[in-house]
């Protein structure tokens, strides 16, 4: 396959993200301390003379690469601009696209190992709508953005059972939602799962629990912006092996769109009686604006 991906790529994998994306938000949401080394620029050479004696001036932008250094011995270089038509061609998303390159290996000591450079870039795609270039160029990965439905609210604020019940069970149209008996249930202390199934799409599972572990990206918000209680709000499809299958059948991705507004509202729904941070299944945030657009969205 011919490439125009730029020469001081070869050799490496190579992430393409919508041209503008906040590359440093998104590599932070999963390595709190990266930073810009180099920042990238554009800037203008001196002006270049051209035509019949030399009539006309061109003045030709030149970009220079950011370097973005994810952990100790671990960087990822980039942007390198790309055009929707170019990058239609080498089988990515036909937009305007930044590719950055990614190692391939990492020092020995690295903060980093390939393989967690490697499923960020994955999931960064899946978020964002873009796609991965393998080193060896022999086959484009472009993750689904519409298969990273699940969402987790992350609260100070535990609600009862008995609480949360009428507060989801609109959230949830055309569901029957049945509550799942935990320890202590009804008391904040022991959270609670609440069921909601339907005929045709599995169920919505909305399960509250605490957790000493919470996703990386919280910890580049303020403390108050989030809290320890999970609010897990989970798809299982009728057959949960199509979850794992790269092109999953018609039947189940009509399905996921058809639970997929349910699931944000009902999270929206949490979030404005509980408080926190919405986090995906990617482990980044997730605003507001996204979870009214995700409840809106309807199968076509």
């Amino acid at each position: 396959m011919t490439t125009t991906v730029p020469s001081a790529l070869d050799g490496q994998h190579v992430l393409a993200l919508p041209a503008g994306t906040d590359a440093l938000a998104l590599v932070r949401a999963w390595f709190p301390d990266a930073r810009w080394a180099r920042e990238p620029a554009r800037s203008a050479p001196a002006a270049r003379l051209t035509g019949a004696r030399f009539r006309g001036v061109v003045v030709e932008p030149v970009a220079t690469e950011g370097v973005l250094a994810v952990a100790d011995g671990v960087e990822v270089a980039g942007p390198h601009p790309l055009d929707a038509a170019s990058a239609r061609a080498l089988g990515l998303p036909a937009q305007d696209a930044d590719l950055y390159g990614l190692p391939v290996t990492t020092p020995a000591g690295a903060a980093a190992s390939p393989a967690l450079v490697a499923g960020w870039a994955t999931a960064a795609a899946r978020r964002t709508g873009g796609g991965i270039l393998p080193a060896d160029r022999r086959q484009v990965v472009v993750p689904d953005p519409a298969s990273a439905l699940d969402l987790t609210l992350w609260s100070a604020v535990p609600l009862a059972a008995q609480d949360a019940v009428p507060l989801v069970r609109p959230a949830l149209s055309g569901s029957r939602l049945v509550p799942t008996e935990t320890p202590a249930q009804g008391g904040a202390s022991g959270g609670f799962s609440l069921t909601a199934t339907y005929e045709y799409d599995g169920a919505v599972v909305v399960r509250l629990s605490r957790s000493d572990e919470v996703p990386v990206v919280l910890s580049t918000l303020d403390w108050r912006e989030h809290g320890p209680w999970g609010y897990h709000v989970t798809w299982r499809p009728p057959d949960p092996a199509e979850l794992q299958v790269e092109h999953p059948s018609q039947v189940h991705v009509v399905a996921r769109q058809r639970v997929t507004p349910g699931i944000a509202r009902v999270t929206g729904t949490l979030w404005r009686a509980a408080g926190g941070t919405v986090v995906d299944a990617g482990g980044f945030v997730v605003t507001a604006a996204e979870l009214d657009d995700r409840a809106r969205s309807a199968v076509r």
